[in-house]
């Protein structure tokens, strides 16, 4: 009996280390105020990261090389960007980009995307064209993705890591350019709300 109650008690506890919890891994971010609206003259743009994939991962953002936050799993980071043209980047174990083109006074949408690597996981940004926004599994991110902002410890770890984070961007954004412009994600000012 003795036996079958710590064999119990080593599968509930294992369950909780491989399943993790509800909430994202809070290592870099905390839980944040829900924000509607973009900021007087800026675009809103919400990166959102709803997949389980490589969940203790987070996934490090960035316009060019400006350090924008963490999104952890089953969360969504706000940033007000400068309305016209920007390259966004995601940073993990490779570094992958997603150009935007965005007006002011709109929000914009992007799904923070994992897959598995090497070693930990990458992750793509995916832009939510507009006549994806009502799609069930959009609308549930939405909803349900948890608001959460930097931590002090956020841009202190991107300014430990400028040398590995450009050393990525350098690498993986040659390899993006080869791709058929056709397929590297964009954000079209249309695509704001």
């Amino acid at each position: 009996m003795a036996d079958n109650l710590k064999y119990a008690l080593v599968l509930i506890l294992l369950g909780g280390v491989l399943g993790g919890c509800a909430s994202p891994n809070m290592m870099h971010s905390d839980l944040g105020k829900p924000i509607s609206d973009p900021e007087s003259g800026k675009a809103m743009v919400v990166f959102m990261r709803p997949s389980r994939l490589g969940f203790p991962i987070h996934a490090s953002v960035f316009d060019d090389e400006k350090f924008i936050g963490m999104v952890p799993y089953n969360s969504k980071l706000v940033y007000m960007a400068d309305p016209g043209k920007h390259q966004f980047m995601v940073i993990s174990e490779a570094a992958d980009f997603m150009t935007a083109d965005l007006l002011a006074g709109k929000t914009y949408y992007t799904i923070v995307d994992p897959r598995m690597g090497a070693w930990r996981a990458r992750f793509s940004l995916l832009p939510v064209h507009q006549k994806n926004i009502t799609d069930s599994d959009i609308q549930d991110c939405i909803k349900n993705c948890q608001f959460v902002v930097n931590k002090a410890s956020a841009p202190i770890w991107a300014d430990i890591n400028k040398p590995s984070i450009l050393e990525k961007k350098t690498k993986y954004y040659d390899v993006w350019m080869q791709k058929d412009e056709s397929s590297r994600p964009h954000l079209n000012p249309e695509d704001g709300l």
